[in-house]
C-alpha cells in the first residue's frame, strides 16, 4: 500500500527510513553509552560519529533507488547558493536570538541545565567533526525526510511539524527540562525555514554554525 501527495508516495522502503530517522542516532548513542559511558575517547567518538553517517548514506540509498526519488525530495539541491548562504545566517541569527529568550525564560522558572560531561576527553578536531554530523544528520533525518514523509503520509504540515519537533527536543532530555525546551524551539524554527524555503543545505549551515561557535571556536 502507499499513500500519496502531488509528489511523494509513502511505501515500506519510506517506512524503514522514519524509522531510520527517529530512532538510529538515539539507538546508536545508547550502545555506545552502554559499553563506554558518558565520556568516550576521540577514537570511540569518530567511530560512533561514522556509523551516524552510515545511517544517512543507507537513508540517501533508500531515497535514490529503492523510493525511485531524488534527493530534491527533502530538499537538498545544488542551486542557488549565495541565497542559501544568506538563508543560513537568518537562519542563525533567529535561532540564537529564540535559544537566548528561552535560557533566560528557564531562569526565571527556575530550570537547570543538564550537566554533561560527553566532550572533556575530546580534541578540538573531534569536537569539530561532531558539529558537522549533527548539522548534517539531524537536518536530513529530523527536518528533509521525516518533514516532507510525514507530510505525505498525514496530508497535513502541521501534524509533520509535531511528528518531527517533538521527538527531536525531547531526544535532548539529558540536557534538562531547559535543554529540551531550546531545543524544542531551535528544532521548531528550523521546521518552519524548511516549510517555507524548502533549501536543506541553509538549515545545514545554520545548525552546524549553532553547534560549532559555542563548542569550538569560542572555546
Amino acid at each position: 500500500m502507499s499513500v500519496k501527495n502531488s509528489t511523494i508516495s509513502i511505501n515500506s522502503y519510506t517506512w524503514i527510513g522514519i524509522i531510520l530517522s527517529m530512532f538510529s542516532i538515539t539507538a546508536i548513542n545508547l550502545v555506545f553509552k552502554s559499553f563506554y559511558g558518558d565520556q568516550l575517547g576521540d577514537v570511540q567518538m569518530i567511530t560512533k560519529e561514522v556509523l551516524i553517517f552510515g545511517m544517512v548514506g543507507l537513508l540517501l540509498f533508500y531515497i535514490i533507488p529503492r523510493e525511485k526519488l531524488t534527493l530534491d525530495s527533502i530538499g537538498l539541491h545544488n542551486r542557488h547558493w549565495k541565497k542559501s548562504l544568506l538563508l543560513a545566517a537568518v537562519i542563525f541569527v533567529v535561532c540564537i536570538a529564540a535559544m537566548l529568550v528561552c535560557v533566560e525564560f528557564s531562569k526565571i522558572v527556575g530550570w537547570t541545565f543538564g550537566e554533561s560531561k560527553s566532550f572533556d576527553l575530546l580534541s578540538k578536531p573531534v569536537i569539530a567533526f561532531i558539529t558537522i554530523r549533527a548539522g548534517v544528520a539531524e537536518e536530513i533525518f529530523m527536518r528533509g525526510f521525516l518533514l516532507e514523509r510525514f507530510t505525505a503520509l498525514t496530508g497535513k504540515k502541521w501534524m509533520a511539524f509535531l511528528l518531527s519537533t517533538i521527538p527531536f527536543g525531547l531526544l535532548h532530555y539529558p540536557q534538562g527540562y531547559a535543554g529540551i525546551l531550546i531545543s524544542t524551539v531551535a528544532g521548531g524554527l528550523f521546521a518552519l525555514f524548511y516549510f517555507w524555503k524548502k533549501d536543506l543545505k541553509s538549515n545545514i549551515i545554520a545548525h552546524f554554525m549553532i553547534d560549532f561557535i559555542p563548542n569550538v571556536l569560542l572555546v
